[in-house]
Parts: structure tokens; C-alpha cells; sequence
């Protein structure tokens, strides 16, 4: 279709964490760019899982690292891990990806993890709190691609101790989600991976999302009171362009009251103020939709609730 990515369909309850803004990324070496094609290590915080950092040493890059600077000392828990080339599967596969990585902080002290050889974004966890100033990740064996022996991760994420800034939904449900094809999968959880080129997009052949709905489950009643969105495809304004954003919407609460909402036809973030409510789930049901120019599919790039 039109976007990059995969998303992990839920994440556990152990996954809520707080994004850290890192104040800057180095890394051992750089593939060199080509044909205006970057493969610097700002890709792997530019919120596009289609953008890679690429290793540029002899073979398959095995003790290449990544160093995470956070800036001052901050407490860690974890980190997320695109790990690979996620600009298309045909390009994940034919470059290398990571399978053994070993994670290092400030004070010497190491972690190891196994990573699974899967396009879906993967989670390691700390085994306790780490106080650090940085976190370097280092490749110490990979997963051989079938074309090209360098190795990629396309974004990377460190978290801390705090809770996100969103509500977290237990689960997602959709009216029907697009089916993964060659870019990757359309499935409501890529709403919360903090990614642009990620997105739902429904699959009503029939329609233009009107009528279509994305619905959120909390794990307990839970209060919200704003709505938190980047409307349509957010990769760039040409493919913001191209697919149809929602216009307004109605919002369900867990028992039966509706609110009616309106969306800003922009590609960028956007905060819509609802009445405060404490609900177990929320339903937002698409009511007008701008059309777009060559896709006729409602996708939404992320969006979440603020209590």
C-alpha cells in the first residue's frame, strides 16, 4: 500500500514505560550514503521505522555499536528495538539484523539478549532499573540477510521509569484493518508506536472509512479527557495527500454516552479536549472523511488518549 511498518498487536502491561529523547546517537561506523539515500544514525530517531541506520564495517558489522547519549543521568527500564531494514520486507530480508546484542551502561555493567529474527518491533527489558548516561547496543551476532551483508536497525527506543504520558489500552478492536502487504501491516496498535510511517488504514472496499470505527480497552476504569492524533497517512504531506483523513467523528464510552469530535485536516500532531470521563473502553467512529487523491482508504498514524 503506502506506509512502512509492523506492530506488535498488544503490549503486555510490563511494557509501560516513558519514551526517553536521547541528545544524541553515535555509532561505530556508517554505511556511506548513496542515491540520496542516508544511513545515518538520526534515522533511528526520526519517527520512520522506513529510514535505517547501516554499519559500515568490514562483514557483517559483528561489534558495531549504537550509543544511546541521554543527556545526563536518567533512570532506564528498557529499551525498543526496530531491528533490521523495515523500508520494505523485501529489504528487511535482504539485509542483516541482529540476533545477539549486548547492551552496556555507563558504569561498565553489561545485558544480554537474544533477539527473535521477526519483522515486529521487539521490546527488551532491563533485569532491574539502570541509573546511566547512556546505553550502548552492541552487535554480537546476526541473522545473515540474503542479499547484503550489512547490518541495520531502522529506530530505537529507551525507556525510563515513568509511566507513558497516554492512557495504554489493554487491546485494540477495528471495523476491518487492511491487509499487510509488501510495506508492512495496518493493524490499530501501530496508533501507539510513536512512528509517522506507520498507521491503521481500514479495508471497507465498499467505502471511504465512514462508518468505520478503531475502539480502545483499558485495562481498569480509566479517565480521560483528550484525544491525541496525527490524522491520515503522516509520512509526508505527498502521502498525507494521497489517502483520506478523518473530518469527525463520535466518540462511545464504555456506557452508551457519545461525544462528537473534530479533526483538523493536518498531518501533524493535533490534541482534541473532550469532556473528562472514566471509561474501560472508548469507540471513535469515523462520521466525514476528506478524500484523498489516489488512495481511497481512511488511515489514522497514531492516536491516543490524555487523561
Amino acid at each position: 500500500m503506502f506506509s512502512f511498518c509492523a506492530a506488535l498487536l498488544a503490549l503486555s502491561a510490563s511494557a509501560e514505560a516513558r519514551e526517553l529523547k536521547p541528545a544524541s546517537i553515535s555509532a561505530s561506523s556508517t554505511y556511506p550514503s548513496d542515491a540520496n539515500v542516508s544511513y545515518e544514525t538520526t534515522n533511528l530517531t526520526d519517527l520512520k521505522a522506513s529510514t535505517v541506520w547501516a554499519e559500515g564495517a568490514e562483514g557483517s558489522g559483528l561489534g558495531s555499536w549504537l550509543l544511546v547519549d541521554l543527556g545526563g543521568e536518567k533512570t532506564v527500564t528498557g529499551a525498543k528495538l526496530w531491528n533490521g531494514n523495515w523500508y520494505t520486507s523485501d529489504f528487511w530480508a535482504r539485509h542483516s539484523r541482529i540476533k545477539e546484542l549486548e547492551v552496556e551502561f555507563s558504569d561498565g555493567s553489561v545485558e544480554k539478549f537474544t533477539l527473535k529474527d521477526e519483522k515486529l518491533p521487539e521490546v527488551v527489558r532491563f533485569s532491574k532499573p539502570k541509573k546511566t548516561t547512556s546505553v550502548k547496543f552492541k552487535v554480537k551476532s546476526v541473522y545473515s540477510g540474503n542479499t547484503y551483508n550489512d547490518t541495520c536497525v531502522s529506530e530505537v527506543q529507551v525507556f525510563d521509569d515513568e509511566p507513558p504520558e497516554y492512557v495504554k489500552p489493554a487491546s485494540y478492536k477495528a471495523s476491518s484493518t487492511y491487509p499487510e502487504d509488501a510495506d508492512g501491516n495496518y493493524f490499530p496498535s501501530n496508533l501507539e508506536d510513536g512512528l509517522v510511517d506507520s498507521m491503521w488504514c481500514e479495508a471497507n472496499k465498499a467505502g471511504d472509512g465512514v462508518g468505520e470505527w478503531v475502539e480502545w480497552s483499558f485495562p481498569s476504569a480509566t479517565s480521560i479527557s483528550k484525544l491525541k492524533m496525527r490524522n491520515g497517512n503522516a509520512f509526508s504531506l505527498q502521502f498525507f495527500m494521497k489517502a483520506n483523513s478523518a473530518v469527525s467523528g463520535t466518540l462511545t464510552f464504555a456506557d452508551g454516552s457519545t461525544h462528537k469530535v473534530t479533526m483538523k485536516p493536518t498531518m501533524m500532531d493535533q490534541v482534541i479536549e473532550i469532556p473528562a470521563k472514566t471509561t474501560t473502553k472508548v469507540r471513535l467512529t469515523f462520521d466525514e472523511v476528506r478524500k484523498g487523491k489516489e488512495f481511497n482508504d481512511l488511515c489514522i498514524s497514531e492516536a491516543v488518549f490524555l487523561p
